[in-house]
């Protein structure tokens, strides 16, 4: 189970990714991810890196807008299975926060694409959707509970910290004005995320 904890943990990021850690931050969170969410269904899981070794040059809009429409995906499905499968009370809170949080990020995302009219680039996030569909397998086969808790926790550690770190170079990338204001906004959004779930794993040990 520890080989398959720490492989989870490379593969997840969360995503939503420019997660949804909690009700507090669902406007902020919002706000930032609906850039991109217009755009594609990804896997299932966090996406962790979101092409995490490209340099900012590399990134374009439409590019960035698929990988973060990818890392909403991806946390509202494994947010889904933690809200069955954990048992720890806050993981579940954690977990479902994720859910409402990045669905409302598909929504608005819609809108602002269509505004934009920028069509995402669905190949930048082919990367963003195999991890997604790793992290689903690897989710899906963690025994319900304790070893399922330990699982999503140190998966989603691992991809906000990966995710903090696209947002950060995407915000270099971007062109759009709109884009590049919510990837600005999004910075401390997601440091808040990624200290909840370490304290949240903190707990667990």
């Amino acid at each position: 189970m520890v080989r398959g904890t720490r492989n989870m943990a490379l593969t997840l990021g969360a995503v939503v990714a420019l997660g949804a850690c909690s009700k507090s931050n669902n406007a902020a969170d919002t706000t930032m991810m609906g850039a991109g969410d217009s755009s594609m269904a990804a896997g299932t899981g966090s996406s962790t890196s979101m092409n995490a070794g490209a340099p900012a040059t590399a990134m374009t809009d439409a590019g960035i807008f698929a990988m973060l429409a990818a890392a909403n995906q991806g946390e509202i499905d494994a947010g889904k299975m933690a809200e069955t499968k954990a048992t720890n009370a806050a993981v579940k809170s954690f977990a479902h926060d994720m859910v409402v949080a990045h669905t409302a990020m598909l929504d608005s995302g819609n809108a602002l694409a269509k505004r934009l009219n920028i069509t995402p680039d669905a190949s930048a996030a082919d990367s963003v959707n195999t991890m997604n569909q790793s992290t689903s397998a690897a989710l899906t086969n963690a025994a319900k509970g304790a070893a399922f808790d330990s699982a999503y926790v140190n998966s989603q550690v691992a991809g906000h910290q990966a995710v903090l770190d696209m947002v950060k170079r995407a915000e270099g990338a971007a062109q759009n004005a709109d884009l590049k204001a919510m990837l600005t906004s999004a910075v401390p959004q997601v440091q808040s995320h990624l200290d909840r779930i370490k304290d949240i794993q903190g707990k667990m040990k």
